[in-house]
C-alpha cells in the first residue's frame, strides 16, 4: 500500500516538474517602483538654505479613466513627477502647482503637478 502511494505521488509531482512560474515582478518594474524614494520634495523655503542646480521642467499626472477607478489625486501625480525627475538624474524637486481638470474625453477626472526637477548639493559636515 505505501509502495502504491509513493508511486502515485511521484508521479504527480512529475506531472508538475514542467510547471513554469509567470509574475510581473522583472527589474524594470522594481527600479521604477523605487524611483520615487531617490527624489526628495523641497519645500520654497528649504532651497533658501540649499545649494542647488536647476535640471528642468517636470510634471505628473494622475487620470481616473473610468467612473469606477480610483479618483485622480495629486499624491499619484506627485509620484509620477518624482519618477520623471529621477529619470533626470535629480535628486531634489520642488512642486510649483498641481491643477485639478474637471472630466473630459480621456478622464472622469485630471490631477496634474508641476514642478523644477534638482540636483541639490550633499552638506558639508564640518
Amino acid at each position: 500500500m505505501n509502495r502504491l502511494l509513493i508511486l502515485i505521488l511521484l508521479i504527480l509531482i512529475a506531472g508538475c516538474s514542467d510547471y513554469q512560474l509567470h509574475s510581473n515582478v522583472d527589474k524594470e518594474n522594481f527600479e521604477t517602483y523605487f524611483k520615487p524614494s531617490k527624489v526628495t520634495v523641497y519645500d520654497k523655503q528649504q532651497l533658501l538654505d540649499l545649494e542647488y542646480t536647476v535640471l528642468g521642467a517636470v510634471e505628473g499626472s494622475s487620470c481616473q479613466i473610468d467612473e469606477i477607478d480610483l479618483p485622480a489625486s495629486e499624491a499619484e501625480a506627485r509620484t509620477e513627477a518624482r519618477i520623471n525627475a529621477a529619470d533626470m538624474n535629480a535628486n531634489g524637486v520642488v512642486f510649483q502647482s498641481c491643477i485639478n481638470f474637471e472630466r473630459d474625453e480621456s478622464c472622469v477626472s485630471n490631477v496634474i503637478c508641476y514642478g523644477r526637477a534638482l540636483d541639490v548639493a550633499e552638506p558639508i559636515d564640518g
